[in-house]
C-alpha cells in the first residue's frame, strides 16, 4: 500500500505567492522549481498593481496642467454619462 501511495504522489507541492517573494525587495520574484511562466505573471502583476506602468507611459510626453484637467473633466463627464445609461436600463 505505501508503495503504491508513493507512486501517485506529486514530486513537489503547488507554489504559492508567498514562496516567490522575496523579503526587502517588493518588487522582485524568485522563479521557483524552474516554472519561469508564473514568476512572469507574478511580476505583471505586481508591476500593474503598483501603477508603475502608468507612470512611464505619463512620462513620455509633456502635457500641460490645462490638458490633464481638461481630460480630468471629459473622464468624469463620460463616466457620468455610462453611469446614468446603466441606471435608465
Amino acid at each position: 500500500m505505501q508503495d503504491n501511495e508513493k507512486k501517485f504522489k506529486k514530486p513537489y507541492r503547488k507554489v504559492r505567492r508567498e514562496d516567490m517573494e522575496i523579503p526587502g525587495n517588493s518588487m522582485a520574484v524568485k522563479v521557483v522549481n524552474g516554472n519561469i511562466e508564473l514568476a512572469l505573471k507574478t511580476f505583471k502583476r505586481k508591476i500593474k498593481d503598483s501603477g508603475k506602468m502608468d507612470e512611464v507611459k505619463a512620462r513620455k510626453e509633456y502635457l500641460k496642467p490645462s490638458a490633464i484637467k481638461r481630460k480630468k473633466m471629459n473622464d468624469a463627464k463620460r463616466a457620468d454619462w455610462v453611469r446614468r445609461q446603466q441606471e435608465a436600463r
